[in-house]
């Protein structure tokens, strides 16, 4: 209790200062004299008994510190005198105010906004309740030699079934429909959940209600709308409860609407974009007769509390190896079904970690450079300062006083550009968020919250730190005889600060070596992937996704002469050379098939192998313009009537006949007991890329769409125009509404921005790579300038006396231009290692380039010497142009 007395005591010193400092005063002068007085009767004089008595009270302003810190609370009081005076001399030199303020901001506000998106995507956990618990079940086939999959329908209930370590398991899966019956037709994700899957993530309805399990059948006709979806066709109205949608030409009735910010799936889900609305899975009989194929249905699974995960996938595999035994016999042996189970943060955050956190770094290296840039203009004015500094250290100022204070002006520096840097980092977020790649997942909205101001306010405190230690050193050691003679800049301080100021221009430029060795590697493997041949030819190539519904196009008959008559209506089209349509598209391939090719040995290659496929109507290859190279493309005669036919890729021909042709052989589907027939190759064709051009290419087949059993609903039509494709988008939706007004004409576009798209990750992380590397190699010549800019203001008392002994104004620029290099090569000697160190984390974002790569490196080094040369040229002018007089005066 006295203790907290006492500090209450302290605590009411602070306030009424002025009247306690007057009675102190009145105090002080009242026991002066007393003392006169005493002095008096003991003989003296007044004017000696004044003296006396002042000698014997002792100084008053030290009575007066010591009874402050008895009153108040000292610390507190001198960090508030310290705050008001540098708020004073950062306002008595406006142009060091701003410079500072400004390249603080800029550093702070980029490393605010970045920390924006990797708060929102990696650091926060999943929107779901207890996230950790959330993990993705896979299968796989080892024979089959390609990673884990997702589940095929018929094994998904009896996952749900056996399992001993979950609390609930929920299958889901993409799919596409045409919306319809409020606006104009459009293709929307309308996935199908198993009913209890928004109960399994902890998700509820704002309006409605969840699905039944007894909806969760094949004819079930109800839907749950998303947030944004509610918004777009029913304006947020509530009474969107209770109305129908046309979904491909069939009524559902909306039962629920799913709150703001609930997007499912997420990219590495396995099921493409997040969905509009949800309908019931309802497993159809066709599906749940795929045993052991179409492994298309992604499995959630919620784990028990206290079950790992390795128990968890004791648990699946175990489960998988009954479903194997139900297998046919002549499937058993060449499947061996496999299953695991993999954390849903780890899929969902695999890919999109190390770009973000490769960002993060690259941003963290323009703040150190703003950070030093600082430090030096600090000890440039430290510099000017010593005189200042000598005289306060003359009156008793204690050096720690001198740090402190220097620290506050720091701080106040930091604190001021802090707020510039949030209004900076306000303005880029949105900016940045909508820059993003579709493939970086939005698990949280990116915006500028508490956590971002949090962090930035810790970066200001680093800044401070990082910037204000040096300066208030070096400060602290200043030398009283020397500071207080007319050339005291030049002695041992001067040669302290110059040493400190090299030094942090040398870290910048090698933190500006590592910067853009890293964006010139991201540009030289850019580059690599636009020399890349597609294996097709791209330019005028207009692409747009059709899906017939089948209430409408009821069988095959239908569809297949929808098709026949759309491609003949897109061939009369001005301009069109060449029109065709595929199950998929070059870029984004969809289908694969495990295959066996006849009389080759699967054992010899230890699995069955696997290509992409594709069912092809038209010319659609000679659309694509990819090339023949043996053989014929598929005719008016490949129908269903005669023998099937294929056409494969040159790398699949010549894996399985390097030494002869591939025609007339023949390939079937899975392994060599399945029952699907045996089918002749009749052409061979280059090779596509089927995913981005920086992928490895795989084998790929091609298929007539007269021959497949079954015509697909859903393709890909294509046009091949002589002029601007992106100028018939009109006519190709005008020959398709021809032929069915209701009919939504999805993902219009030219074949060039399907490229384009693929490389949309690679090309941002160039961008803002790219942003960070101008601005830290803008602050690294500004900081290279400026010291020496001031080093040759600092010896221009030198430099007159070297001109007036016969040193050459050439010489003496030389001097100067090798200071610089000699900063220059140091920076670029630390940066190169830091490069070397860093390269494992750019080998992932790199290709067709190493991350050592010399030449990119010399190139790289040649750019900063350059740059350095130019930073240094004015200085050297400076200097060389010294008049050795006015050198000799000036001091």
């Amino acid at each position: 209790m006295t203790r907290a007395r006492e500090w209450m005591k302290r605590v009411a010193g602070l306030f009424h200062k002025g009247r306690r400092d007057a009675d102190l005063e009145e105090e002080l002068a009242a026991h002066l004299e007393l003392l006169v007085e005493q002095n008096v009767e003991r003989g003296m004089t007044p004017e000696e008994a004044r003296r006396a008595a002042r000698i014997a009270l002792g100084g008053r302003e030290q009575i007066k510190e010591a009874v402050h810190e008895q009153r108040g609370l000292p610390m507190l009081e001198s960090l508030w005198q310290n705050v008001r005076f540098g708020l004073r001399m950062l306002r008595k030199n406006p142009g060091f105010t701003c410079v500072a303020i400004l390249t603080l901001a800029l550093g702070i506000g980029a490393n605010a906004a970045i920390f924006s998106v990797v708060d929102a995507v990696v650091l926060r956990a999943l929107p779901y309740n207890n996230p950790d618990r959330l993990v993705l079940v896979k299968e796989r086939i080892p024979t089959f030699n390609f990673p884990a999959m997702t589940v095929c329908a018929a094994d998904v209930p009896v996952f749900q079934q056996e399992n001993r370590t979950f609390e609930a398991l929920s299958a889901f899966r993409f799919r596409q429909a045409d919306f319809s019956g409020r606006h104009e037709p459009r293709r929307v994700n309308a996935d199908r959940v198993n009913a209890n899957l928004f109960s399994l993530l902890g998700v509820h309805p704002i309006l409605g209600r969840e699905f039944t399990p007894e909806e969760d059948r094949p004819q079930s006709r109800v839907a749950m709308l998303s947030y944004s979806m509610w918004l777009d066709q029913f304006d947020g109205n509530p009474d969107a409860i209770g109305q129908t949608v046309e979904l491909d030409r069939e009524s559902y009735t909306v039962i629920g609407v799913l709150p703001a910010g609930f997007d499912f799936p997420l990219p590495g889900m396995n099921q493409g974009k997040p969905a509009d609305l949800f309908v019931p899975m309802g497993f159809t009989p066709e599906e749940m007769s795929d045993v052991g194929d179409n492994f298309s249905f992604s499995l959630l699974g919620r784990m028990r509390a206290g079950v790992t995960i390795a128990a968890a996938n004791a648990d699946v595999d175990s489960i998988v190896a009954k479903i194997t035994e139900t297998y046919p016999p002549q499937y058993r042996t060449s499947i061996q079904l496999r299953a695991v189970a993999l954390p849903l943060r780890q899929e969902i955050l695999g890919g999109v970690q190390t770009p973000l956190f490769l960002l993060f770094g690259a941003v963290g290296f323009v703040l150190l450079i703003a950070c030093a840039n600082v430090a030096n203009l600090l000890l440039a004015r430290a510099t000017n300062r010593q005189k200042e500094f000598a005289v306060r250290l003359a009156l008793g100022a204690g050096r720690m006083r001198l740090a402190r204070q220097l620290l506050s002006e720091s701080i106040l520096l930091a604190g001021l550009g802090t707020v510039a840097g949030l209004g900076l980092g306000a303005w880029i977020t949105p900016v940045l968020a909508g820059l993003l790649p579709t493939n970086i997942p939005r698990i949280h909205p990116i915006e500028f919250n508490w956590a971002v101001v949090v962090f930035t306010s810790a970066l200001a405190v680093f800044a401070a730190i990082a910037f204000g230690v040096a300066p208030a050193l070096s400060a602290s050691r200043t030398g009283l005889s020397a500071a207080m003679k007319e050339s005291g800049h030049s002695a041992g301080n001067g040669r302290r600060h110059r040493t400190l100021r090299l030094t942090l221009a040398t870290i910048e430029v090698a933190l500006c070596v590592v910067l853009l060795a890293g964006t010139a590697l991201l540009v030289a493997s850019l580059v690599h992937v636009l020399d890349t041949q597609p294996g097709f030819e791209p330019q005028h190539v207009l692409t747009a996704s059709l899906y017939l519904p089948p209430a409408q196009y009821r069988n095959d008959v239908q569809v297949r002469h929808f098709y026949a008559a759309l491609l003949e209506r897109l061939m009369q089209l001005p301009g069109v050379t060449a029109a065709g349509a595929s199950t998929d598209l070059p870029i984004e391939g969809g289908w694969d098939h495990v295959f066996t090719a006849e009389g080759k040995d699967v054992a010899a290659h230890h699995s069955l192998p696997f290509a992409f496929h594709s069912i092809i109507l038209g010319n659609y290859l000679q659309t694509m313009g990819i090339r023949l190279l043996q053989g014929r493309y598929f005719n008016d005669d490949d129908t269903i009537t005669r023998p099937p036919v294929l056409i494969v890729s040159e790398s699949l021909a010549k894996r399985y006949w390097p030494h002869g042709s591939a025609l007339g052989k023949r390939l079937k589907w899975g392994p060599a007991a399945s029952s699907d027939p045996w089918m002749t190759i009749v052409g061979v064709v280059s090779d596509v890329k089927q995913r981005a051009l920086d992928t490895a290419t795989l084998p790929h087949t091609y298929e007539p769409y007269e021959q497949h059993r079954g015509a697909p609903n859903s393709l890909n039509v294509a046009i091949r125009t002589r002029k601007d494709p992106a100028s018939a988008a009109t006519l190709l939706r005008a020959a398709v509404w021809g032929l069915d007004r209701q009919l939504a004409v999805a993902q219009l576009r030219t074949m060039d921005e399907v490229i384009s798209e693929s490389m949309s990750v690679r090309r941002f992380n160039l961008s803002l790579m790219g942003v960070f590397t101008v601005l830290a190699m803008a602050l690294a010549i500004i900081g290279i300038y400026g010291v020496m800019g001031y080093s040759v203001a600092e010896r221009t008392h030198e430099i007159g006396i070297r001109i007036a002994l016969g040193a050459t104004r050439g010489y003496v620029m030389a001097g100067v231009i090798m200071e610089a290099m000699v900063i220059a090569m140091s920076g670029i000697g630390i940066g190169l290692c830091g490069t070397v160190a860093v390269a494992r984390v750019l080998s992932g974002l790199l290709y067709g380039i190493s991350a050592t790569d010399p030449m990119t490196l010399v190139i790289v080094c040649l750019t900063i010497l350059g740059a350095s040369l130019a930073a240094s040229y004015i200085p050297a002018r400076r200097a060389m142009a010294v008049d050795p007089m006015v050198a000799l005066r000036h001091e």
